[in-house]
């Protein structure tokens, strides 16, 4: 099948998308990290389907993101990435150690998570623009 589309450029922008997403929890960026999200999101893990809408990934990030803070969030190697031929679903699979601090609500107590983070995000161009669909997501301490 012959394409004119530049699968390393698609690639790379999927890299930016990925770099993005790291700062925005960095941040506590709500809007940053869901400026790439699909109307509708799918999420897998601990053995369930969860589907989301935007304001509904808007509010789990809010609460997500309510006192914590962002230690590490580096990729422990480098992120795979496959791009359909002709550049319309995409995924990326990472794999990252994060090291966070959460503030129970009323309280000083800090209490500090580390985890490893492997998981697999899909992609969909819709209207120009790539959107993340999908996200199947596995934790070990």
């Amino acid at each position: 099948m012959s394409t004119n589309v530049d699968l390393e450029q698609v690639k790379a922008a999927l890299l930016e998308s990925h770099r993005k997403d790291r700062r925005a929890h960095y941040e506590k960026d709500v809007d940053l990290l869901l400026t790439g999200g699909a109307s509708e999101f799918i999420s897998v893990s601990n053995g369930e389907i969860q589907r989301s809408t935007l304001d509904e990934q808007r509010a789990f990030f809010m609460d997500y993101f309510t006192g914590a803070k962002y230690y590490e969030g580096d990729d422990l190697e480098p992120p795979i990435i496959r791009v359909s031929n002709d550049a319309s679903i995409a995924w990326m699979i990472v794999r990252i150690k994060v090291r966070r601090t959460t503030r129970q609500e009323n309280s000083d107590e800090e209490r500090e998570t580390q985890f490893i983070y492997a998981g697999i995000m899909t992609y969909e161009k819709q209207a120009g623009k790539w959107r993340r669909t999908a996200n199947v997501s596995t934790f070990a301490q």
